[in-house]
């Protein structure tokens, strides 16, 4: 993530409508991918640094949603780039689920923010894509559904409400035996989901195999047998995580959420100064370097503090041609640059 200013010199961060130092209003501008002072009612923005350009906020700037971004003027959309993505919310008589929409579609800006950094084309006409947010009966007893498992289909992406709780995560990771779990690290695998149906008739498909495996074997049978018999003892060599071994698909999947997880910590650890860019271009060899390095020093610190390791995953060789694939992949994206 970026480090954004005010025009009066204050540190602003992503999700601010209001500098707390001078008072401007504020709205994220996804064109700019930039914070910018406002002004006007509503319905009716001027940058003020360029009055020429001209804007809207979100119909979601309100509670409980509060969302920050803009929309130009000529854009016949009500709602922004992000929140116009969600179909279905959860049931906003329940109390609990006004801040869980809040926290789902904050996560999601979040990582949609990612994608347009990267130059990645957001929801395509040809490649519609959109969010359920649903909630089953384990957390609210009056829901529809008797169980919510997160996930994508078409171009739809389902993520169960309750993982908007901290509570419910954490339960979760703890039954799944899993050392990392986040709400953004959810929308982030499963928008690799999406964006692998945007490669599957590329010259990518067969590097894909190569690395990957066969994407068409019983995928519903390999869950089973992973669920059964949990991964092999050697998976680490070969994926990111023990998921990521159950099929071909959720090691795309795991793999992509990872090198997106990179990609912006990585940003923020050089907006921040943290880290230097590499000499001599982009490539990933040398970023990787940085990437190790980095993931050292938070987890030293992490546990300095009395915490868990903030990076508990181990590149291996054979994951690390995965992420150069991903890498890659984005460089190369047809219309993404």
């Amino acid at each position: 993530m970026k480090r954004f200013y005010c025009q009066c010199g204050q540190e602003l961060f992503f999700d601010n409508s209001h500098c707390n130092h001078c008072g401007a209003s504020l709205g994220f501008d996804p064109t700019q991918l930039s914070l910018i002072a406002v002004i006007g009612e509503d319905d009716a923005l001027r940058d003020k640094a360029s009055p020429d350009l001209r804007f809207r906020r979100c119909q979601l700037h309100r509670q409980p949603v509060n969302c920050n971004w803009l929309i130009a003027d000529e854009d016949p959309n009500v709602q922004c780039i992000a929140c116009r993505l969600t179909r279905t919310i959860p049931d906003q008589s329940y109390i609990n689920n006004q801040k869980r929409w809040q926290i789902l579609e904050a996560a999601k800006r979040r990582m949609i923010y990612g994608l347009l950094d990267l130059g990645l084309p957001v929801n395509q006409p040809q490649h519609p894509l959109l969010f359920d947010f649903l909630e089953d009966q384990l957390s609210n007893p009056d829901a529809n559904h008797e169980q919510v498992l997160s996930g994508h289909a078409n171009g739809c992406i389902i993520i169960n409400a309750a993982e908007a709780d901290g509570s419910y995560r954490e339960a979760a990771r703890e039954a799944m035996n899993e050392h990392y779990r986040t709400l953004l690290g959810h929308f982030r695998h499963e928008i690799g989901h999406y964006y692998w149906q945007q490669i599957v008739a590329t010259p990518a498909k067969t590097a894909f195999f190569e690395l990957f495996g066969d994407p068409q074997q019983d995928y519903q049978a390999a869950l089973e047998r992973y669920y059964q018999n949990g991964p092999a003892e050697n998976w680490p060599e070969n994926f990111i995580s023990a998921y990521a071994s159950a099929h071909p698909m959720e090691d795309w999947a795991e793999t992509w959420a990872h090198y997106l997880l990179m990609h912006e910590t990585l940003e923020t650890a050089l907006t921040f100064q943290v880290i230097d860019a590499p000499d001599g271009g982009e490539p990933f060899s040398a970023w990787l370097s940085e990437w190790l390095q980095l993931v050292l020093v938070m987890n030293a610190l992490n546990r300095s503090i009395g915490n868990a390791d903030a990076y508990p995953f181990l590149i291996s060789p054979g994951v690390e041609k995965k992420l150069q694939f991903v890498d890659q992949l984005i460089r190369d994206w047809p219309i993404a640059h």
